[in-house]
């Protein structure tokens, strides 16, 4: 019973070159559809103690106890899985709120999700690290795949070092050391002091008048115009190619995202199913599901919780309104109307 309300109250470069500045503090509370998030970032895995043993033991974050929804018929709807077996851990960093929620899903006919990281649909967890070089050995120890074409870290801006590399189900993460760490209040033993997201998407004016316009992120900068730095070019894992990017942060949390697309190279479309290995979801808290829905699917996302609709997921004393979306993008979206404060 803790676990599940653990998980319950959970959901409660230019592009890299952006990588070496300190997340901005929470912003107000937003009056769009979104006015938070929950877990940032949580990769769907086939095998959820190599994937503690990536996050815990490579990048350093501390894991809590895991959990399961054999008991909990309701989250299995949420995910729109309703016989499937789903457990999960969640991993934190002192330094930001929210965590990594690692969700391992089987009995579902789940598959590997194979994705470029210029392909749309996939997400980069890009996270400000103190010692890059040891958390690099440490996962290279554990068989990370190493993205960055050159096999190091590339030094991009004022002297940011980088790294792509990939956990064990093939989900992105970038490595960032700037030459001087931002400030932080994080504990000087704590390696992760700094999240954000990158997700690549068919077209990021499309996708940034989703979030921006319609469901109420933040804009952080213009789109600019498709750039080709052959060092950031390089860290992503590409020879050649453009890439241009819409900056935005989650109202309420301070969390930044980046969506960025790329031109002058083969790009795949993956249609992803939710219990496919490699797949993504991030945790959005809105004020009005229905709406929030309805942005979705006007823009060509699809409710794949059971029955196509919000679900009540009990969480204590109180019950949420839930449904997780796909969006046009590849990314999964899961969406939670809290109720209104007593």
């Amino acid at each position: 019973m803790k676990s599940r309300l653990v998980l319950a109250a959970s959901l409660l470069i230019a592009c890299a070159a952006q990588a070496q500045q300190p997340a901005p503090a929470p912003a107000a509370a937003s009056n769009g559809l979104v006015i938070g998030s929950g877990n940032y970032f949580s990769p769907i895995v086939r095998d959820l103690d190599k994937a503690i043993a990536f996050y815990r033991d490579g990048l350093g974050l501390e894991v809590g106890p895991p959990g399961d929804a054999n008991a909990n018929p309701a989250l299995r709807n949420m995910f729109g899985l309703p016989d499937a077996k789903i457990r999960w851990a969640i991993a934190r960093t002192p330094a930001a709120p929210g965590g990594v929620e690692m969700v391992e899903i089987s009995g579902a006919g789940g598959t590997q999700i194979e994705r470029k990281l210029e392909d749309p649909g996939a997400m980069c967890f890009v996270v400000t690290v103190r010692d890059l070089d040891g958390t690099l050995e440490r996962l290279k120890g554990l068989g990370a795949p190493i993205v960055t074409r050159s096999g190091g870290p590339v030094t991009i801006g004022a002297g940011t070092r980088i790294i792509v590399v990939k956990d064990p189900d093939g989900h992105f993460v970038e490595l960032s050391q700037p030459a001087e760490l931002p400030a932080t209040t994080a504990p000087a033993n704590v390696n992760v002091i700094g999240v954000r997201l990158r997700l690549a998407v068919t077209d990021v004016e499309a996708t940034a008048r989703l979030y921006r316009d319609a469901l109420g992120f933040e804009t952080r900068a213009p789109i600019g115009d498709f750039g080709n730095n052959a060092a950031v070019l390089d860290a992503l894992g590409m020879a050649t190619g453009q890439y241009r990017i819409a900056q935005q942060n989650v109202p309420g949390s301070g969390l930044m995202y980046d969506f960025v697309d790329f031109k002058g190279l083969e790009r795949k479309t993956v249609q992803g199913r939710i219990q496919d290995f490699g797949s993504t979801r991030v945790q959005l808290r809105v004020r009005d599901i229905d709406a929030a829905i309805a942005a979705f699917e006007r823009a060509g996302g699809v409710v794949v919780s059971t029955g196509g609709k919000p679900l009540a997921l009990p969480a204590g004393n109180s019950t949420l309104q839930v449904a997780i979306v796909r969006d046009p993008n590849n990314l999964f979206a899961v969406l939670i109307e809290a109720p209104p404060a007593q």
